[in-house]
């Protein structure tokens, strides 16, 4: 029988921990006429609600909230203004301490166009940020430019859907539930995702860019010096190409209980991994739940957190989520004989916690060193 213990500490957390001094800021009919107009007096912890439209690319400075509000669909125009002063589109790049989230907003990047490198951070993410439920795409799946993490930011990827830019990560990213698909070209093989830094994805989907002339993109690259451990994934290489391999590169790739279309030249899958999914969004008055996954009846520990960070431990294998002493433990199970356990936590029904980031994460492991989930979770809604 499974057993689950969970501890009174999500709202015990909630409350101790205090809330934000948060303004509310709306950019559309009644607010202001811009999105830059709203970041020039937003303060950290702030929330920019943007009404439905389409809107120019922008650089935000500043740890708020970018959400999209209403029924219709936000979108940020990447086409316009590429090659700015700074020779992006878009630098997200708040102080230390600070974190970007970004909620619901969709990304139109430019399409082909060979006077535009691949590598060139059409969205370039400098610093630490989290995009939830947003979507990088162009109107012929055939964008140019990426999607950057830099050397020194920390992202996290939750339910994020890329059609046509790649993942270029040089710091550290992580990533759930994410379907990202490299671009469909002619003459020419990229991979959905390129790691020089970390990667840790659970439950994505990476599917290549196809080529005519060359072989097809590999869903994963990884350069040498990465490091990149998925778990329950499916990566695959482009559907078109004259072959290829769903995994290349010198780095280390570590693959557990994940599918590929070319099971002959991918590394051999690793020994142990933590998977996990939110089977629900973070909605105060209701109930969140996490499901995760590992080898049958293996302990798993869950911490909660108010911020993200990546903190390599020597007991750990992958980087840790939360800083160092600002976690909680909420809960403590084994899993099932499928290697399965569910986690279901009571999130408060406090208008004062609405926007207050929540970050759950997963260790696994009778012994050292310990398989880290990457985190889920998100803003209380």
């Amino acid at each position: 029988m499974l057993r689950t213990l969970f501890l009174p500490v999500v709202a015990a957390s909630l409350v101790i921990a205090a809330p934000r001094t948060q303004t509310i800021l709306t950019v559309g009919p009644g607010g202001f006429p811009t999105i830059p107009a709203a970041l020039a007096v937003a303060s950290p912890g702030d929330i920019v609600d943007i009404a439905p439209g389409i809107y120019p690319a922008f650089d935000c400075g500043v740890g708020v909230t970018l959400r999209a509000s209403g029924t219709g669909a936000v979108q940020i125009n990447l086409v316009t203004g590429f090659f700015g002063t700074d020779g992006i589109s878009m630098l997200f790049s708040a102080p230390a301490g600070q974190t970007i989230h970004v909620v619901g907003i969709e990304f139109l990047f430019p399409p082909a166009n060979l006077s535009i490198p691949w590598t060139t951070p059409v969205l370039d993410l400098q610093s630490a940020a989290a995009l939830e439920n947003c979507t990088l795409t162009s109107s012929t799946g055939s964008a140019r430019g990426s999607l950057r993490v830099g050397s020194g930011a920390r992202v996290h990827l939750q339910n994020v859907a890329t059609f046509g830019p790649t993942l270029t990560v040089d710091g550290a990213a992580t990533a759930v539930q994410c379907d990202l698909r490299g671009p469909l070209l002619f003459g020419f093989t990229l991979p959905a995702v390129s790691v020089s830094g970390s990667f840790h994805a659970s439950n994505c989907q990476l599917t290549g860019g196809a080529s005519s002339l060359q072989a097809a993109g590999a869903g994963l690259e990884v350069l040498a010096g990465g490091l990149a451990w998925l778990c329950d994934c499916a990566v695959q290489r482009g559907l078109t190409g004259m072959g290829g391999c769903a995994v290349v590169g010198a780095g280390s790739a570590q693959l557990v209980r994940c599918t590929t279309n070319t099971p002959a030249c991918v590394p051999a899958p690793a020994a142990a991994g933590l998977g996990v999914q939110r089977l629900s969004p973070v909605v105060g008055g209701a109930t969140f739940d996490v499901a995760y996954r590992s080898d049958p009846l293996f302990p798993v520990g869950v911490h909660v957190s108010f911020e993200l960070a990546s903190v390599p431990l020597p007991f750990a294998v992958q980087p840790w989520g939360a800083p160092l002493g600002g976690s909680y433990e909420v809960a403590f199970g084994l899993t099932d004989s499928l290697g399965s356990v569910t986690f279901p936590f009571a999130i408060p029904a406090n208008p004062a916690f609405t926007g207050l980031p929540l970050w759950f994460h997963g260790w696994s492991g009778w012994a050292f060193p310990l398989q880290v989930a990457p985190a889920v979770g998100g803003l209380v809604r």
